[in-house]
């Protein structure tokens, strides 16, 4: 797990907006409330596979959005979570393929603006201590202060979801989600038990 500049691309918002295009149209307010609408208010998602935007850098968000755009990564099609949940179901391929860089740029100030919520969280108590170790040897090049910084080259780990994380780092083996080789290989060495251990530490960041 270490040096995910790619990660970067890879490991946000797992579905949010709508439709493309002239859905927009209302402007930079209608855009984050699609955004919104999976990722909860102010990017705070309170469900487990969709991940917490608000508060991560400007960097990871732009560069995210980026990868869906350029399919850089599988899209998996979501339900709404806030407001109309009987939308139907998207997926971020869709959704960032309407967007152009004006929209980017305004939507990564606006989430990098805002806190990071971290979430609150079931892990084991029993690995933490493990977990830490590995982040310091494996992942703290990147995800700095034990993956609380949005200052690194990597995203925030430290409070995200860690149903999110998993579900996302099932995809780096296959090469459907494109990482740094260095840090295919890590993932690649790393046992279940080292993997359960690194985000039970990351789960238990929740100040």
């Amino acid at each position: 797990m270490n040096c995910f500049t790619n990660y970067v691309r890879a490991i946000l918002l797992t579905s949010v907006l709508v439709a493309p295009g002239p859905a927009f149209a209302g402007g930079l307010d209608e855009l984050i409330a699609q955004c919104d609408g999976c990722h909860g208010p102010e990017g705070a998602s309170s469900f487990s596979d969709i991940p917490i935007i608000g508060g991560q850098s400007p960097g990871y968000i732009s560069d995210s959005l980026t990868s869906f755009q350029d399919w850089g990564r599988p899209c998996v099609k979501s339900r709404y979570r806030y407001g109309d949940t009987s939308r139907p179901k998207t997926d971020m391929c869709k959704i960032t393929a309407g967007l152009s860089n004006e929209d980017f740029a305004a939507l990564t100030a606006h989430y990098s603006a805002l806190p990071f919520v971290p979430a609150k969280q079931e892990f084991d108590a029993t690995l933490v201590e493990a977990g830490a170790d590995l982040q310091a040897k494996h992942c703290e090049t990147c995800h700095h202060q034990g993956g609380k910084s949005v200052e690194g080259l990597g995203p925030r780990l430290a409070g995200q979801w860690t149903p999110y994380l998993r579900a996302t780092l099932k995809y780096v083996p296959t090469g459907e989600h494109l990482v740094p080789h260095a840090m295919e290989s890590i993932l690649t060495d790393l046992t279940e038990d080292d993997l359960n251990a690194i985000l039970s530490f990351y789960a238990s960041q929740q100040n």
